[in-house]
């Protein structure tokens, strides 16, 4: 672009941009990243802003401006010239977060080494400073980008990705690249509290980002609710106008109102994990090593196929011993003499001799987990799978997170919308698969007696309010592990127990929600210990207090039982039996067949 060619504000901005760089003209501004366990400010991004008065005042208009006329290599260095000189300046201890384009980076012009220059003029260490990639504009050279991050890395700077979800290609960045942070697009935090898909869609990239050793910020974050939601997602970072704005005279202490106790917002119990949510729906077959074999053969698969990033090896038993990381391998191969030295030698002296292995029938929650465990200084993109201890294939850590994403959604689709709680699709899959397997499941049906005159006397509201905490107190009893719980509409619940102990449990439960009476009733209520409402024939009567009703049936006690149909009528009628009988109540009915005339009762009756 030539200035003949340019309109007349294309012009005015070629000048402002070349106004800015060759005086400096910038405004840092430094917004506080908090962390969520500490409660305390635990970074500094800096952000720029051209002069109040240019056209270019707008970061947006200037780095578009910049790039137009290829200045924006020479524009990132003086926009890190400028807050490292300030952030020195204001003597912050904190991380420093500072943005940079990777188009910028990748530009032959760009004048690596500067950077360390800069901090040794402010006092600053590499260490104090993350490198955050922003991706205004697609990666087209990953291998350019990944040698850019390692060069940064190895002087002592960490890595972060802006904007995760946002962008053109974040998933693939964030596997190619991994960072030690990565920030989730303002998108998923925007009123997360009221949206069921964005908070199991942010879990699913704090699960991920664990398994891998990174680090979630959540940004935008701009009103309480938002803030109590990603606090209750075990994030660990976040940034936004509810904790601080933009500012060239940053506060450097957070106002202890604006954190609450930890709150657990999460009520979906996964229950006994189905087949796609076990390590094996992640299988790969891939063709492995022996630990006889040769460098030289190791060399043959990995040329042979360039998208191969590592090799298993296994023994004369088809155990796992190791894997091959094409990485760490082809730069010893590839080196000077490398294939003449190590050629013939066997791969058990070149392999990594602590993979992750696991099993086909590992939950993908526990693999998570298992992998956030590991104490190793560098993450890798594979595991390795096997199946009563014998070689499967292998897994990748980016299948894994669309796995969990997608098992996520589908839950969340299903999800009662008051109490979060699986809904009556999930809730009959798990059931019909117990039946199917004949698992030793006792199902457990609650109910809320007089919650309909409750409704009457005290409104909608409070009402939900009742189902809110019914369902928390439930879930709070259970063993995630292995029961599972859905939330089957209006009052009533399900509990699918496998869990030896549920007498007990169901006794915990009894007990937590007569404690909650005095959060249901005004005082007067529940002096009288109960209220009077009309009823469906236009009567006024005395209803007690809300109690809970719980019906529960055994399915080995019950031969008859072969369909979900069956045991909805055996546990409609345990359930039935339980609201016969006053107060907190517990009834399990046991008998071979549902429609058998003897039965043994064992009953529960609690003081409501």
């Amino acid at each position: 672009m030539t200035l003949a060619t340019m309109t007349q504000e294309e012009l005015r901005h070629f000048h402002s941009l070349e106004d800015i760089l060759s005086q400096g003209s910038l405004t840092p501004l430094l917004q506080p990243i908090v962390s969520l366990q500490q409660q305390q400010i635990f970074a500094y991004e800096a952000l720029i802003r051209g002069p109040s008065a240019s056209p270019l005042h707008s970061p947006l208009n200037l780095f578009n401006t910049a790039s137009r006329h290829g200045r924006l290599a020479e524009l990132d260095l003086l926009c890190r010239e400028t807050v490292i000189r300030r952030y020195g300046e204001l003597g912050m201890e904190q991380k420093l977060f500072i943005n940079t384009s990777p188009a910028a980076l990748l530009q032959d012009d760009y004048p690596h080494g500067l950077t360390l220059q800069f901090l040794e003029e402010a006092g600053l260490s590499p260490q104090q400073v993350v490198i955050e990639l922003t991706e205004q504009y697609p990666i087209d050279d990953y291998d350019l980008m990944r040698e850019a991050t390692r060069h940064y890395r190895e002087m002592g700077f960490s890595i972060a990705i802006d904007d995760l979800g946002a962008g053109y290609s974040g998933l693939r960045t964030w596997s190619e690249l991994k960072p030690d942070f990565v920030k989730l697009d303002r998108h998923f935090m925007q009123n997360i509290h009221e949206d069921r898909q964005k908070r199991q869609f942010v879990q699913s990239m704090i699960d991920i980002a664990q398994s891998v050793g990174c680090l979630v910020i959540g940004e935008g974050i701009e009103v309480r609710q938002e803030y109590l939601a990603a606090q209750g997602l075990d994030m660990q970072f976040a940034q936004g106008y509810y904790f601080g704005r933009p500012s060239r005279y940053p506060q450097k202490h957070m106002d202890e109102n604006l954190f609450a106790q930890r709150q657990q917002t999460s009520l979906i119990s996964p229950g006994r994990p189905r087949a796609n949510t076990l390590v094996g729906s992640l299988l790969t077959e891939l063709e492995p090593l022996r630990e006889s074999d040769n460098v030289e053969l190791a060399a043959e698969h990995f040329q042979r196929n360039l998208k191969l990033a590592a090799l298993p090896v296994l023994d004369d038993t088809n155990r796992v011993k190791g894997i091959i990381w094409r990485d760490e391998f082809m730069t010893l191969y590839a080196s000077r003499f490398g294939r003449e030295l190590y050629g013939r030698k066997a791969v058990q002296s070149f392999m990594d001799k602590s993979p992750i292995v696991v099993e086909t029938s590992l939950p993908l929650k526990k693999l998570s987990y298992q992998i956030t465990s590991q104490q190793s200084p560098q993450q890798h993109s594979l595991f390795v799978i096997t199946e009563d201890n014998r070689y499967r294939g292998v897994g990748s850590l980016m299948d894994l997170l669309r796995q969990i994403t997608d098992m996520q959604i589908t839950m969340a689709r299903h999800a009662n919308p008051l109490s979060g709680l699986p809904g009556n699709v999930p809730l009959s899959e798990h059931i019909r698969e117990a039946i199917e397997q004949e698992r030793d499941v006792t199902v457990c049906y609650f109910d809320l007696d007089n919650f309909k005159p409750y409704n009457d006397i005290y409104g909608y509201s409070k009402g939900d309010q009742v189902i809110t905490l019914t369902a928390k107190t439930l879930t709070e009893h259970i063993n995630t592990e292995v029961d599972f719980i859905g939330h089957v509409g209006g009052d009533d619940f399900i509990i699918v127990f496998e869990s030896k102990d549920w007498q007990q449990r169901c006794h915990a439960i009894l007990d937590a929600f007569s404690a909650l009476q005095a959060q249901f009733y005004s005082l007067r209520h529940l002096q009288q210990k109960g209220i009077h409402a009309v009823d469906r024939h236009g009567r006024e009567t005395f209803y007690p207090l809300l109690s809970l009703s719980i019906g529960a049936i055994r399915l080995r006690d019950f031969s008859g039982i072969s369909t979900e149909t069956d045991l909805a009528e055996c546990a409609s009628k345990a359930k039935s039996k339980a609201k016969k009988m006053n107060g907190n109540s517990l009834y399990q009915l046991g008998r071979h067949q549902c429609d058998c005339d003897e039965e043994t009762v064992i009953s529960v009756k609690l003081s409501g």
